[in-house]
């Protein structure tokens, strides 16, 4: 049985919750997010509270129980609160701006690397060398992260590259430390 399908999803003041077969639509103050949900669950909602039921115990409704429960709970949560993505920038001379839609970044190419940014999605550069990403869906903001950090990860010798934020990079040793 899904212990995280289980849980009731709670709906906080100024989120509305629509249902229409298997899709979902959730308006809050941030925005709004339509969804199709998988159509092996049910979704029951009863004043601020909604619960995700499946309607069978076949091996894909098992399996698709906690991931409805899930997409639903990040609808909800993005159009309440949102979510954010900090990444930091290190190495000298490396950079980021925002200009209009698209995000500016000097990597140490010979050439600047221009980024466009989805609709949805805004960048914060609170310095030159970090980035907040924030959206109200948890896998679009979760994908430019990646996208902005694959375009220079860190390299193990000097750390030089972008991160997220918390990231442990693990370092190596350089050639100095075989010749002793």
């Amino acid at each position: 049985m899904s212990r995280v399908g289980l849980r009731p999803i709670e709906v906080p003041s100024g989120v509305t919750v629509t249902f229409d077969g298997a899709t979902a639509k959730v308006k809050g103050p941030k925005g709004e997010i339509v969804r199709e949900l998988p159509d092996m669950c049910k979704y029951e909602q009863e004043g601020s509270t909604i619960r995700v039921t499946r309607s069978s115990d076949e091996k894909k409704a098992r399996s698709l129980h906690g991931l409805s429960r899930t997409l639903l709970a990040n609808m909800v949560e993005g159009v309440a609160n949102g979510f954010s993505k900090e990444l930091e920038i290190i190495g000298i001379g490396y950079k980021a701006e925002v200009k209009g839609k698209e995000l500016v970044l000097t990597l140490g190419f010979s050439h600047l690397v221009h980024f466009k940014l989805p609709e949805g999605i805004t960048v914060e550069t609170p310095a030159p060398t970090k980035l907040k990403i924030n959206g109200i869906r948890k896998d679009q903001v979760g994908q430019v992260a990646a996208d902005i950090r694959q375009l220079r990860p860190p390299e193990p010798y000097k750390g030089k590259g972008i991160k997220y934020v918390g990231e442990f990079i693990q370092r190596k040793a350089g050639k100095t430390a075989a010749s002793t």
